[in-house]
């Protein structure tokens, strides 16, 4: 069936879905790979790949944070490819954090007394649940037919509020990792420096834009 899309846009459309479509099927790769790796009995390693997965979703979440703050700071094809892909780059990071989703059901409904005993933090859970919730609803409505479910004001409030909610998270839990516990990896450092090096540029943005004295300040950057 023809359709009445140009074919610029439609080419665009294209490779934004097949730059999804790659990073998905290698996330799932790698994630495979770890679970080949892992005793899939065992309630620690499950533990593992909860934290292995999140490790390849955060990435995409700090990028479609500071898509809006990169393009307003250094403008240019780079940062105006990343402003125009933010909303697959979102999704690049729902996709990645369903794996997450799964291994946690696991650990829940196949290791439920080493779950309550070892990882069961009703702290965690007042994130967790909020951020899933803000997760879903932004993924749906990044969607035409769920966009239109919402008033343009209300779609706007929705993924402000949930992209500064879903870096909060995440950027919170590294910090919490690193200056709580002793077991810290290199990997909680680094995202730790990634997250508020996403926050500081979006500062940076703002106070640039109130230099140039805009009327309107930063676009937020969101799924959509």
């Amino acid at each position: 069936m023809k359709t009445w899309m140009p074919s610029s846009l439609g080419r665009a459309a294209t490779g934004q879905w097949g730059f999804f479509a790659l990073v998905t099927a290698l996330t799932a790769a790698a994630m495979v790979i770890s679970m080949r790796e892992s005793d899939l009995s065992s309630a620690a390693a499950i533990s593992h790949l909860i934290a292995v997965s999140v490790r390849f979703s955060v990435p995409w979440l700090y990028l479609a944070f500071s898509a809006s703050a990169i393009a307003v700071l250094w403008p240019g094809p780079a940062s105006r490819w990343l402003l125009q892909h933010r909303r697959i780059i979102g999704l690049c990071y729902a996709a990645g954090m369903a794996w997450q989703l799964l291994f946690i059901l696991w650990l829940v409904l196949a290791h439920r007394e080493w779950y309550l005993e070892m990882q069961y933090s009703p702290y965690a859970l007042a994130e967790e649940i909020p951020g899933y919730i803000l997760l879903g609803a932004m993924t749906l409505t990044s969607f035409a037919r769920g966009r239109r479910l919402l008033s343009p004001a209300h779609w706007r409030t929705l993924h402000t509020v949930g992209i500064y909610f879903l870096w909060g998270e995440s950027w919170s839990t590294y910090w919490f990792e690193i200056y709580d516990l002793n077991d810290v990896q290199w990997t909680d450092t680094v995202y730790y420096w990634l997250g508020l090096l996403a926050w500081l540029l979006r500062l940076a943005a703002w106070s640039r834009q109130r230099e140039r004295k805009q009327p309107h300040g930063i676009t937020i950057t969101t799924l959509a």
